[in-house]
């Protein structure tokens, strides 16, 4: 059953951070009409939550009208995922409540500006996250982190949890780094070996939940599987510009390669697999059936 609806409308981004190959001025783009048309189909699908991502969606100029629309057709929850730059302005913020923002999902790189802004190539990055973080949270929405998982950050991971936790951040959701269409930062792809530790420890760090995405349950110790998430429950549909759509699951960033030995695996009904490009990077040693 559809419940979600990731709509990208764009890839233009005031960020340029490592590794991701989205963000770009010149790149294919939805009009109102073509994003309007995507929450009716969706809404006649069943879907209620929407899910605004980018690129940086704050950067369009119809955001407003976009929010207000998809409040009107029905859907109940608007979730916008940012780099929280925009929403340090307290005007800005305001418009998008008043529109219909619900929560938000803000996208963090460290526990420090060094990191942080060394990661998004963009100084002074990080003091506006946190100054966005605090407004949010005096109007009560919701908030979580989406962290992009890097090898020169991994140990930060306890550290970002306990921090923004502390301000307000209801859950944190870990992703994998992936240079699949960025070899050159390919020294970047932390093994999954190397990273399990640092996110055992930030699972440990407070009692906020902590879900760590493209991680095969088979890396992950029985004691903290509550971090293991499951692409088709989240029931979502992305939309993409030039009319690309797929569900969650069906996304090689998810997951999708199998090993011969997986199939002795008693999580293998559960799992979502192994990227291709992570395999081919760090070889399968890794992951051997439970």
């Amino acid at each position: 059953m559809l419940k979600w609806l990731e709509i990208t409308p764009d890839y233009r981004c005031n960020n340029r951070c490592l590794g991701c190959y989205s963000a770009r001025d010149d790149g294919p783009a939805m009009t109102g009409p073509e994003v309007l048309r995507a929450m009716y189909d969706a809404r006649r699908q069943g879907a209620s939550s929407l899910w605004l991502g980018g690129g940086e969606p704050t950067l369009r100029r119809d955001l407003f009208a976009i929010v207000k629309a998809a409040r009107e057709i029905g859907f109940d929850r608007v979730k916008l995922q940012t780099n929280g730059m925009l929403l340090s302005y307290p005007d800005f913020l305001k418009r998008c409540i008043d529109a219909g923002v619900t929560e938000v999902n803000f996208a963090i790189k460290g526990a420090c500006a060094e990191t942080h802004d060394r990661l998004t190539q963009t100084p002074g990055c990080f003091e506006l996250l946190l100054r966005a973080i605090e407004a949010v949270r005096k109007h009560g929405l919701p908030m979580e982190g989406d962290v992009l998982v890097y090898k020169s950050s991994m140990n930060e991971l306890p550290d970002v949890v306990r921090l923004f936790s502390e301000r307000g951040l209801e859950r944190f959701n870990l992703w994998l780094l992936s240079a699949s269409l960025a070899p050159e930062l390919t020294a970047e792809v932390p093994k999954l070996s190397e990273v399990v530790p640092f996110i055992l420890r930030a699972m440990d760090a407070t009692n906020v939940p902590v879900t760590s995405l493209h991680t095969p349950p088979c890396t992950i110790p029985a004691t903290h599987h509550a971090c293991l998430f499951q692409p088709a429950e989240l029931g979502l549909l992305v939309v993409n510009p030039g009319g690309e759509s797929f569900l969650l699951e069906e996304s090689p960033m998810e997951g999708g390669s199998f090993l011969e030995r997986c199939g002795q695996c008693s999580w293998r009904p559960r799992c979502s697999g192994i990227r291709a490009e992570y395999l081919a990077l760090h070889g399968d040693l890794e992951f051997q059936p439970q």
